[in-house]
């Protein structure tokens, strides 16, 4: 793990510490709920076989700079009544972090991540005392667990091979968006996901090792009780 990465996950362990500090608070909350969807983007980087630098093949060309996938998810979590402004959930959500012809690796990412929440509150009106526009921000430390799946060899010769691996490890995930209220217990959410992790698998007897930086867009649905 290198030193930045390191940094961020301090940090983002730190606030989610203080948001744990605050759950005695939250006896008298607002609770609410997430679903959403979208894409993801992950910037392709280079990766390692058994500490070795693998150079991206050429035959994937420009496709190589990323790879793109569906997202879906779900958020359940509160804001704290004496702190309107501040919150906590937990997030599960799942993505691909590579597939097809950019590269010979196919990584299935299921990220779990506690995040405390910071939100503004605005247009308030009768029936939304919190506002019906509310930005917000959320970060912390994720729990990225990987499958990756390496396929070598051709089915048309019999020389076909399948190859599986699943770990976990501990990134960082951070969020910016905007809930638009359209009834007082429901809202739509509009929202941009960063993800970071670096996870390392066994496959076909070699460890492999690389960075997965990811960007989301998310439209969702949320519920508030």
């Amino acid at each position: 793990m290198n030193a930045s990465l390191r940094s961020l996950l301090v940090f983002a362990a730190g606030i989610s510490i203080f948001a744990i500090a605050l759950l005695p608070l939250s006896a008298a909350a607002e609770p609410f709920s997430d679903l959403y969807v979208g894409f993801s983007v992950t910037d392709d980087s280079t990766y390692s076989r058994d500490g070795q630098l693998i150079i991206p093949s050429v035959i994937c060309v420009s496709q190589c700079q990323s790879s793109m996938s569906p997202v879906g998810g779900i958020r359940i979590g509160y804001w704290f009544e004496r702190f309107p402004w501040l919150g906590v959930s937990g997030d599960f959500s799942s993505f691909i972090a590579s597939w097809g012809i950019q590269s010979p690796i196919e990584v299935q990412a299921y990220p779990i991540t506690p995040l405390l929440m910071v939100r503004g509150r605005l247009i308030k009106q009768e029936g939304f005392d919190n506002g019906r526009v509310q930005p917000y921000l959320a970060i912390g430390p994720s729990i990225f667990i990987t499958t990756a799946t390496l396929n070598t060899g051709l089915l048309v010769l019999g020389s076909a091979q399948n190859f599986g691996s699943t770990t976990a490890d501990i990134g960082l995930d951070a969020r910016l968006g905007v809930q638009i209220s359209t009834a007082p217990w429901f809202g739509i959410n509009l929202e941009y996901r960063y993800s970071l992790v670096s996870p390392s698998w066994t496959l076909a007897g070699s460890t492999i090792a690389t960075t997965l930086s990811t960007s989301q867009l998310i439209l969702g649905i949320g519920a508030h009780y």
